[in-house]
């Protein structure tokens, strides 16, 4: 019964990918012809369509998402921050139903398909080998937000397999405070369960998402890592929240 789960998984995946990546092709041709597109907006739309029904597609997943009213809207951008605990975590985030743009690794734009819809979302390659790569993303994020688009980064900067949320890089807070934009905590739990390490076969896994109420920009004197170490304790507090929740049910 696992064999079968894991192989459903896989078409499923293959199939809902190459489908809206069609659908994106054309779209996104369409708006190219017509001079649009160049902010990722639709096709941000598409990949956000992809992620939920990733979820809503496989047995045994699902998603929740609190804190819905501290969300930004369209043209008013924040930088938002949350923990990281699995891959999947990316597909979960879509569940908030808003304009952002990623910065994620170098090597996922390398990756068929999902790298070309990712370029045409107009996300933010980084490689973290490189300080020069790290503050030419900062550039390209800062011209996200004032093209109104928040930007999503991952502080840890890698993933937590252990559950313990490890320290913050403080690259999202210096462009929340050169660009006086707020910063939307957020805590997530759960996602970790839909492809466990070293297995193809996805587990199961109910995603909880808090979002918390967004924070002001940082003060221009700030002290990013004294900054950044309280954003951190709030989704840390949070988390718990989330972990404790899950228990009692």
């Amino acid at each position: 019964m696992r064999i079968i789960k894991g192989v459903y998984f896989w078409v499923v995946a293959f199939l809902v990918t190459m489908l809206l990546f069609t659908m994106l092709m054309i779209a996104h041709a369409i708006s190219t012809l017509m001079g649009k597109g160049a902010d990722g907006r639709a096709a941000h739309k598409f990949a956000s369509i992809w992620g939920r029904l990733m979820i809503y597609l496989m047995p045994g997943w699902s998603c929740e998402v609190e804190g819905r009213e501290y969300l930004p809207r369209d043209y008013q951008p924040m930088v938002i921050v949350a923990n990281h605990e699995s891959m999947s975590d990316i597909w979960a985030i879509y569940f908030l139903g808003i304009q952002f743009r990623w910065l994620s690794k170098a090597a996922v734009f390398r990756i068929p398909v999902i790298g070309q819809a990712m370029r045409w979302s107009n996300y933010v390659s980084v490689d973290r080998s490189s300080r020069q790569s790290g503050a030419e993303a900062l550039v390209e994020s800062a011209k996200r937000i004032k093209q109104g688009l928040s930007m999503f980064f991952f502080p840890e900067g890698t993933r937590s397999l252990d559950g313990v949320i490890k320290p913050f890089k403080n690259g999202a807070f210096k462009l929340a405070r050169d660009e006086q934009i707020p910063v939307l905590p957020i805590a997530i739990h759960g996602a970790g369960a839909m492809l466990p390490k070293h297995s193809w076969i996805p587990g199961r896994a109910h995603i909880k998402i808090k979002v918390l109420p967004p924070q002001p920009a940082p003060p221009t004197t700030a002290d990013l890592d004294s900054y950044g170490e309280t954003i951190r304790q709030q989704i840390v507090g949070a988390h718990a929240g989330l972990v404790a929740s899950k228990a009692n049910v």
